[in-house]
Formats: structure tokens, sequence, C-alpha cells
């Protein structure tokens, strides 16, 4: 729903808009209520547009919301406070469809200055103080009472003891997870051999939450033996295949190892709201391509995730790009401002304007933004490297193999942030005063 609020009653609006959705979002089946205000209207009396938006798991328990007294409180209330009447859109399988390849939040609320003190988030352009990105269910989880957890924003199933094979080489992680069955870790779930698999990147990578550390996952999760180490995926760094990405839960950057080398495994099945990775390939533990990917078990064998839409990216003719899976928009020219430091690309995304780098497109400062490490993450095609990007983009200027800032601190190292390798695809941390280049987004 679209309500053209009064500007000087946008101070109620969202007092109330807050009370509606703090009461919703504890009502069973809702997966998604938030609202935020999206743009200045065009508006002669200067309203205010704002966005409440929800999703819910079946119609019966939408209907419950519907006629809640507390939302009937809130459209009594909204009555002074709006100029024209609320523009009300409904979409069936959101879910499942549309939010299909969206990038999810991160998590981070807070904002950090470069010596690490906490600072107020507005204006800065950080992570925690734009939070872009789709909102997490609450709760987050799940707990089926059968030794499994389903994450209600992704629709993934996890095994619910994280450590139940200690550390592993990457081929046995791979086989682990494929022999797990009821009766096994925990499990009364009636699953059997073959229904489990070893995550890819993609699928470890969304259970971070960037707001905490030690381990960097959602607070309120029902896990049990969470360790702070490093976690194998069903995914092969294809620049160098005897390689396979890992996720670290201590702070959260992706990285890889020898898969001759021990670390641990976490199984995930069912099917999600994770885009996939690209991987097409598959490779034994020593790099050699192997030549049938089936049954492998590998992220090339199970291409898990929503599928890239065709033609993946949209060129706008006037500087910018769509992503046709995330919905984000790209500035065309992947390098506009050369190496700068954290502060310097918060401040030069916030600033840039039409009539600037190859920009023709009428938006105006403060449109843009430094994107966070998920929107940037989401570019990354896990099948080619040197640069990391799906084959027939249309972006300039991608030809060096470089790194890229994010607005996303390290919240238990917060004197660092984490940046993108473009070459070949890890999110790591590094000082705010070191130097990297810069590519802004919008939505």
């Amino acid at each position: 729903v679209v309500f053209k609020v009064i500007k000087a009653k946008e101070d109620t609006f969202t007092r109330n808009a807050g009370i509606l959705t703090s009461a919703t979002r504890k009502l069973p089946g809702c997966n998604v209520f938030a609202y935020h205000k999206r743009r200045t209207t065009d508006d002669p009396a200067g309203a205010l547009e704002f966005l409440i938006y929800e999703d819910w798991e079946t119609t019966k328990l939408f209907r419950t919301q519907w006629d809640s007294e507390h939302l009937k409180r809130f459209q009594y209330s909204v009555v002074d406070l709006v100029a024209d009447l609320p523009d009300l859109k409904w979409y069936y399988g959101w879910s499942n469809a549309a939010s299909g390849g969206r990038v999810p939040k991160t998590g981070q609320k807070r904002c950090w200055a470069s010596s690490g003190a906490l600072i107020d988030c507005d204006d800065t352009g950080q992570d925690g103080a734009v939070r872009a990105g789709a909102p997490w269910p609450e709760p987050r989880f799940s707990d089926n009472d059968d030794g499994t957890v389903t994450d209600r924003l992704t629709g993934l199933i996890w095994l619910q003891d994280a450590d139940c094979f200690g550390e592993v080489s990457w081929t046995k992680a791979l086989a682990c997870a494929h022999r797990l069955n009821s009766g096994s870790c925990g499990l009364t779930d009636g699953s059997k051999a073959g229904d489990w698999r070893l995550p890819n990147i993609r699928e470890l990578f969304s259970l971070i939450d960037y707001g905490t550390g030690a381990p960097i996952i959602p607070a309120d999760h029902p896990f049990t033996n969470v360790k702070s180490s490093i976690y194998w995926t069903s995914t092969s760094l294809a620049s160098a295949p005897s390689l396979a990405w890992m996720m670290t839960l201590g702070i959260g950057p992706t990285v890889f190892d020898l898969k001759i080398n021990p670390n641990r495994l976490w199984p995930v099945r069912g099917e999600s709201r994770v885009p996939r990775t690209g991987q097409q390939n598959c490779w034994d533990q020593h790099g050699v391509p192997t030549q049938d990917c089936a049954s492998t078990g590998q992220d090339g064998d199970t291409q898990a995730g929503v599928p890239w839409p065709t033609p993946r990216f949209t060129d706008n003719s006037d500087g910018t790009v769509t992503d046709n899976l995330t919905k984000l928009l790209w500035l065309k020219n992947a390098n506009p401002f050369g190496f700068r430091t954290w502060d310097q690309a918060l401040r030069d995304c916030d600033r840039l304007a039409s009539g600037t780098f190859g920009l023709t497109d009428g938006s105006k400062a403060s449109d843009w933004r430094l994107p966070n490490i998920k929107e940037i993450e989401s570019l990354v095609d896990y099948n080619r490297f040197g640069p990391c990007l799906p084959e027939g983009h249309p972006f300039q200027d991608t030809i060096r193999p470089s790194s890229y800032w994010t607005s996303t601190s390290v919240a238990a190292a917060p004197t660092q942030a984490m940046f993108l390798i473009l070459g070949v695809g890890p999110g790591i941390f590094e000082s705010k005063e070191h130097s990297f280049f810069v590519w802004p987004v919008r939505s």
C-alpha cells in the first residue's frame, strides 16, 4: 500500500505505522511486514510517499491481519494524515516469485567511524543507516522439532546440529551430506540418503548476520553446536579448482581452502529463494575436471537456487544497468572514482548524480549509495573469474580484477569494512583507511 502522507504529519504517521508493524509481525504466517519512506512526491503540498508491504504464508492467515483490531485502529488513525486515497496493490505468490533473487538485508543496524567509534547513522550512507534489501521475517527461523530448522527468509531447511561430523576433507564433506538421513545427527524427519547436500557458497552466505559475530549468524537462532569456525561449501574455486569455497563463521569472510584440508560442514536440503551461484562445472579434489557432474553433490551438479533470468542485465542507455535478477540498478561505469578510502567511497556515491560519469537518468545526489556486502556479492558468477561477472554483462571498465569497497563494517572489528575482490569473488575485510575501487548502486 502506498500512502501520500502530509509532510507536517510524518512523525505521527511513522509512529502509528510502527505500532501496526510490531503487532502484525507477531501474527502466525507473517513472512514480511515492513514500511519505509520511498521518496518525496511532486505534490505541491510536499506530501511524502510511504510504502507498506507484506507477505503471508497463506490467504487464510492474511485474513487474520485484515480483520484485526490493530489494523482497523491504524486505518482510522491515518484518515487525517494523508493527502490522497491509498494505492493498494495485490501480488500473488510474492515469496516464491518476485522475491526470488531479491538481495536480503545484511543484518547490520549500527554505524562506526573509520576509527572504530560508534556514531549516529544519520546521513552516513553506511549499511547500518541504509539497511537496504529484503527484510527478514520475524522470527527468522522455525525449529521443526525433528532435528531440522527452516530459514523462513530463504525457505532452506538446515540440520539443527551444526557440527555433527567434525572436521573432514571437502570430498568427505560432500559424501557425509549425501549419506545423511533420519535416525542420525538427531534427525527424526523421515529424510533419506540423497535428500541432504553440502550447501553452495550462496546458501551458506545467506545465514550470515553482519550485525553480530562469533558466530556471525542471527542471535535468536535455534541451532546447536554452531562453531566460530570454517565450514565447507559445495562450490569450487573456478580459477584454481583444487580449492573450494568456505565460510568463516567467526566474522564472516568468504574465502577458499585446499580441498584436501579438514573443515566443518553444515548440511542443507530443500528448494530456496537464494539465487544460483552460476557454477556449472565440477572438479575432483586435485582440481581435475570431472566429465560427468551427476551424483557428485557438487555445486555444478545440484545447481540449487533461483535460476538467473535471460537476459541477466538490461542496459538502460542512460549510464545505468538493471540486474534483472535482483532488480538493483548499477552504474554502468564500474570504476568511476578510482582508488578511494572507505569514507571517500561513501561520500562519492552519495554525491553521484545525473550529468556525471555518463549518467543521463535524472538521478539526484543521495539517490546512489555504496553497495553493502550482499548487494555486490549478488553480481558474482562463481563459474567465472578475472572478472567473476556473468558472461555478456554490459558494464564498462571491469577489465582489471580489482577490489571494491562495500558499506558494511565488521561489527566485531569496526575499524575494518568488507570489500569484494572482483577477480575471483571473495568478500574479505580491510582497514577503512585503505584505498579500493568503488561501484555505486541504487534501488
